[in-house]
C-alpha cells in the first residue's frame, strides 16, 4: 500500500485569507507544511476533463498529462527539440525516415519502456475508433514499426520540417501497450504519477521514483514530492487563495483581479512586490482581426484598420501592458521569423484624409463577450477618424459556426501555435486550408502566396525555409490580409518560495526541478 505523505486539505476561502492579511499585509503567506513534504498546488478552474495524451487539447489537460507523460522527444524553455524518451535519433537523407533509439525509463507500474509502447501509443493516436482530436499531428506519416534492432521507425509520406515539433505535442504521450483506461487510470513514464482524483475537487500526484531524468549534479528529478490540483471555478475566489498562502502560483490573471495585482504598466503593484515574484515570458498567441477575403473589402480601407490603430495605447489602457503591440504580421513574437516592424505603421493623420476621400461601407466587427473592450477601442478609434463600424457580440459557438460556413466580413481572431514553428501560423491564408475544410477562415486565396508555402512545406529545416517564411508573412502584410493587435504573453505570479519552476512560449507547466526555497 502506498504510503501518500499528502494531507488533502480543500481550500480555505475566508479565513486563510484574513489571517494572511493580518499577520502579513499580504507580504506572501508561505504554506503549511504538508506532512513535511514538498507538495506544489495551484488552481484549475476550467477543471481537468480527462488524463488521456490523446484528448489533450485544452490547457488544464496538457498541464496535467506534461507531469504523467513523455513522448519521445520534448520543447525546453527555449523552444528546441530536446530528447525525451527517444535518447537520439536520426533522419534520412531524403527527410521522410525517422529512426529513434529509446533510453532506459519505466513506467509508473514498474514496466519498463519498450519499442511496442511507442509502437501502439502512435498508432493509437492514428485511430479512427478512439477519435483523438489530435490525430491531425500524424496525418504526414506512413508507418510505424520497431526494427528487428529495437528501434522506433517512423516513416512519412513526405519530408515535413515541422515533424519532431509535432512529436513533442502532448497528443504523443507514450503508455503501456494495451492500455485502455488512460483516461482516469493514466500509466505513464512522466515525472509524476497519478495518486488520486476527486473528480471536480482535487487531483493528486506523487513523484515518480523510478524517473529516469537528473539534475545537473546528477541529483534525480523531480524534487517536489507531488502535485495538488484544486478546481475552484471562481477566479477572484483562487486569487485569494494564493494570497493566503493555498496555492504556490497563479497561473493567468483574470479581469476580475488584474487591475488590483498590476499597475497599468504591467507590473505588480506595490503592496505585492514584497513576498511575490512576477515572471513575463512571450506566448505564441497572435490575437488579430481577419477580413472575409471574398467580400471585396478595398486594399486602401484594409490598410485604414491597419494604421488606424493606436495598439501601445490600446495594450496599456485595456490589459494592463500585458501583450506586445503587433507592429509585424501573422507570425508572433518569440518565433525567430517574427518581423518587428512589416506591418502598417500607425499613421491617423493619413488614414483620416483617406476615408474623407472615399465613399465608406458598413461593416459589421464581430466578436465574443470577453474581447467587446478590444473591439469597441477599434471601433472608437476608426469613428474618431471618420468611418463609423458597427460591433456584434454574439456567443462562441456562433461565431464558430459562421467563421466556418464563411457567412463573417470581419470578425476578431486569435490563433495559439500547436507547435513552435512559423509554417503553422501561414498555414491560415492557404487556399487548400479553406474552411470548412481547414483554418483559413479568412478564405484567402493567392496563387503567389500558395506556391511559397508549398515550398515552405517541402524544404528542410534551415536558414532557407526561415527566409522564406519572412517573406510569406511580409506579403500578407503588404497585401493587408489580416490587422494583427497584439501577441500574447504569459504572466505569472510566485511566492518568493518556489523556485525552477519553467515555462516556454507554449505555456507549458515544467515542474521538473520546481522546488521551495525558505
Amino acid at each position: 500500500m502506498l504510503n501518500t505523505g499528502i494531507t488533502i486539505r480543500k481550500a480555505s476561502f475566508l479565513g486563510g485569507f484574513f489571517v494572511c492579511l493580518v499577520l502579513t499585509a499580504l507580504a506572501g503567506c508561505e504554506p503549511q507544511k504538508e506532512a513535511d513534504k514538498m507538495v506544489f498546488r495551484y488552481n484549475e478552474p476550467a477543471g481537468i476533463p480527462t488524463l488521456d495524451p490523446a484528448f489533450a487539447k485544452d490547457k488544464s489537460t496538457i498541464w496535467a498529462v506534461q507531469q504523467l507523460f513523455e513522448s519521445l522527444v520534448a520543447l525546453d524553455a527555449e523552444n528546441e527539440i530536446v530528447p525525451a524518451l527517444a535518447a537520439f535519433w536520426s533522419v534520412s537523407e531524403n527527410g521522410r525516415v525517422y529512426e529513434f533509439s529509446l533510453r532506459e525509463a519505466y513506467f509508473h507500474d514498474g514496466r519498463k519502456l519498450s519499442p511496442a509502447d511507442v509502437v501502439y501509443s502512435l498508432k493509437r493516436l492514428q485511430n479512427p475508433a478512439i477519435a483523438s482530436p489530435g490525430s491531425w499531428v500524424l496525418d504526414d506519416v506512413l508507418g510505424i514499426y520497431e526494427s528487428v534492432w529495437g528501434t522506433v521507425i517512423v516513416e512519412l509520406h513526405a519530408p515535413n520540417a515541422s515533424f519532431l515539433s509535432l512529436l513533442a505535442m502532448p497528443y504523443c504521450g507514450v503508455m503501456p501497450a494495451g492500455a485502455v483506461e488512460a483516461a482516469t487510470s493514466p500509466v505513464g513514464t512522466g515525472p509524476f504519477k497519478i495518486h488520486r482524483w476527486h473528480y471536480g475537487e482535487k487531483l493528486v500526484l506523487h513523484k515518480h521514483e523510478q524517473y529516469w531524468k537528473q539534475d545537473a549534479e546528477g541529483q534525480p528529478l523531480p524534487y517536489l514530492d507531488g502535485i495538488s490540483v484544486s478546481f475552484l471555478p471562481d477566479q477572484q475566489s483562487a486569487f485569494l487563495e494564493y494570497l493566503s498562502g493555498n496555492f504556490d502560483f497563479l497561473p493567468n490573471l483574470d479581469p476580475s483581479f488584474k487591475d488590483d495585482l498590476l499597475t497599468k504598466s504591467g507590473e505588480l503593484q506595490s503592496r505585492y512586490q514584497e513576498g511575490h515574484r512576477l515572471e513575463r515570458t512571450p506566448f505564441l498567441n497572435t490575437e488579430y482581426l481577419i477580413f472575409n477575403a471574398e467580400k471585396g473589402l478595398s486594399k486602401e480601407l484594409r490598410w485604414a484598420l491597419n494604421a488606424g490603430i493606436n495598439r501601445e495605447e490600446m495594450i496599456q489602457s485595456l490589459r494592463n501592458g500585458v501583450g506586445i503591440p503587433a507592429r509585424g504580421g501573422i507570425v508572433p513574437f518569440g518565433l525567430p521569423e517574427y518581423q518587428d516592424s512589416i506591418g502598417a505603421a500607425y499613421a491617423p493623420d493619413s488614414v483620416a484624409a483617406l476615408l474623407a476621400s472615399m465613399e465608406l461601407p458598413e461593416l459589421t466587427l464581430v466578436t465574443v463577450a470577453n474581447y467587446r473592450d478590444l473591439c469597441e477601442y477599434v471601433q472608437g478609434e476608426m469613428a474618431g477618424l471618420g468611418w463609423s463600424i458597427a460591433v456584434n457580440v454574439v456567443p462562441s459557438a456562433t461565431l464558430r459556426s459562421e467563421k466556418s460556413a464563411g457567412t463573417l466580413d470581419f470578425f476578431r481572431a486569435s490563433w495559439i501555435a500547436d507547435y513552435p514553428d512559423a509554417e503553422n501560423y501561414l498555414m491560415l491564408f492557404y487556399s487548400g486550408y479553406k474552411a470548412p475544410n481547414g483554418p483559413n477562415y479568412s478564405l484567402y486565396e493567392n496563387a503567389r502566396y500558395d506556391a511559397m508555402y508549398e515550398q515552405i512545406r517541402a524544404l528542410p529545416p534551415g536558414e532557407e525555409r526561415s527566409a522564406l517564411m519572412r517573406k510569406a508573412d511580409q506579403y500578407l502584410m503588404q497585401e493587408q490580409a489580416l490587422v494583427p493587435l497584439f501577441y500574447d504573453e504569459v504572466l505569472r505570479v510566485y511566492p518568493e518560495y518556489v523556485r525552477g519552476v519553467e515555462s516556454n512560449a507554449l505555456n507549458a507547466l515544467n515542474l521538473l526541478e520546481a522546488r521551495f526555497e525558505r
